[in-house]
């Protein structure tokens, strides 16, 4: 039995790319690097009261931030009071990267008796709540003094 190579289906090209006045091929545009993760997004971690412990955003959360996020949601839970407040009011873009740290938060915290409540408001954390459906089903609040009062 005898095997054939197929050949290629598409010839390689004969033409090659233009010449800078140096003789070198020019090198493709560099894109702008993105700013690190700490300067996209900002974490408070604060007690308000001893039943309550908030975690504020502000920025971006997306695949470059969220280890950062879980860092520090997750790290406060060992010490944190019965209700922690994930406050979103600040948040300008919200990935499925920082739904997973929520659930992944929601799920451990449940474990050691504590809640995890969402101050939600912007359309891009919202519209991801939405379409996750019961999966990132939260208890949510309108406003942070409604999300901390409550805990009262």
């Amino acid at each position: 039995m005898s095997t054939t190579l197929a050949s290629s289906a598409f010839p390689a090209s004969t033409t090659s790319r233009p010449m800078s006045s140096r003789g070198v091929a020019p090198s493709r545009a560099k894109l702008p690097s993105r700013p690190e993760p700490e300067a996209r997004l900002s974490i408070s971690l604060t007690a308000p009261s001893d039943r309550v412990t908030l975690c504020a955003l502000a920025g971006e959360v997306d695949y470059y931030t969220a280890d950062q996020f879980k860092t520090q949601l997750i790290g406060s839970l060992s010490t944190a009071g019965p209700l922690v407040v994930v406050d979103l009011s600040q948040v300008t873009f919200f990935g499925v990267a920082g739904l997973h740290v929520l659930i992944e938060a929601r799920d451990w915290a449940g474990h050691t008796g504590r809640r995890i409540r969402l101050v939600t408001g912007p359309r891009c954390v919202d519209r991801l709540l939405e379409l996750a459906g019961d999966v990132a089903a939260f208890d949510t609040a309108a406003n942070l003094v409604d999300a901390v009062l409550d805990a009262a």
